[in-house]
C-alpha cells in the first residue's frame, strides 16, 4: 500500500463525525428530574433511625465525623433493606470510597 493510499484510509476513519443538536429545554427538564428525585431520597434517609452504638464505632475505627456516620449508615439502611445489619455495609462502603 503506497503512502497515499494510506492517508486517504486514514482520512475516511478520522474524518467521520455527526454534529448533534440538542434541546436545551428537555436537557433542563431531566436535570431538574434528576434534582427532585435526588431530594426525595435525601428525604428517606432522614426518616432511618441509626443506632448511635453504629455511629460510635464508625468513629472510633474510621476517625470520622458523627455526620458523616449517619449519612452512611442512613445510606446503607436504604440499600441493604430488613434484615441485614446497615453497620457492615457502611463500614464497606466508607472504607471503599
Amino acid at each position: 500500500m503506497t503512502a497515499e493510499e494510506e492517508a486517504k484510509q486514514l482520512d475516511s476513519v478520522t474524518d467521520m463525525h455527526t454534529d448533534t443538536e440538542f434541546d436545551a429545554s428537555k436537557a433542563q427538564e431531566a436535570m431538574s428530574a434528576l434534582t427532585s428525585a435526588g431530594n426525595k431520597d435525601s428525604g428517606a434517609a432522614e426518616v432511618i433511625k441509626v443506632s448511635k452504638d453504629d455511629v460510635a464505632v464508625i468513629t472510633a475505627e474510621l476517625e470520622v465525623t458523627d455526620e458523616v456516620a449517619e449519612k452512611a449508615l442512613r445510606e446503607a439502611a436504604m440499600e441493604v433493606g430488613d434484615g441485614n445489619s446497615p453497620l457492615a455495609a457502611a463500614l464497606r462502603s466508607l472504607v471503599t470510597s
